[in-house]
């Protein structure tokens, strides 16, 4: 039987891998994460962008990103998953002290596994919403 890296028993089947991918970068826990990806992974936070790889360097892609949002979460709300693959809905929370309000951003990701490790990551979202919300400075 094998264990995520929250100890927790059981197969890592599509679902519970793309939900472990998020927790992992939830917790900044590169370890954890690099544990959810075979070696040959691949991501790209958006289709027909260049591709991260290999798993080693996408680990390193989301460390920069954490880097970039100190305070945010990552919150799985809905993953349908089949044999080998894997649509995670998740949200991107970040206070932000200027506004005095929480950023939230719904975004999606679909995975593909193999042999109970992450193979391929594309990610979905309005980026013009994000950079708004996000970037903005002359935001309310």
């Amino acid at each position: 039987m094998e264990q995520d890296a929250a100890g927790r028993a059981g197969p890592m089947t599509p679902v519970r891998l793309g939900r472990e991918f998020f927790a992992a970068i939830d917790a900044r826990d590169p370890h954890r994460l690099r544990a959810t990806l075979a070696n040959h992974a691949t991501f790209r936070p958006m289709p027909h962008r260049d591709v991260v790889r290999p798993a080693d360097d996408i680990v390193a892609y989301f460390g920069t990103v954490v880097s970039s949002y100190p305070t945010a979460r990552w919150d799985v709300t809905d993953a349908i998953g089949t044999d080998d693959r894997v649509a995670v809905q998740f949200i991107v929370r970040e206070y932000a002290s200027h506004t005095g309000r929480e950023l939230i951003s719904e975004q999606m990701a679909v995975f593909r596994c193999s042999d109970g490790k992450i193979v391929s990551v594309v990610g979905y979202y309005d980026s013009a919403e994000f950079q708004r919300l996000f970037w903005d400075d002359s935001m309310p």
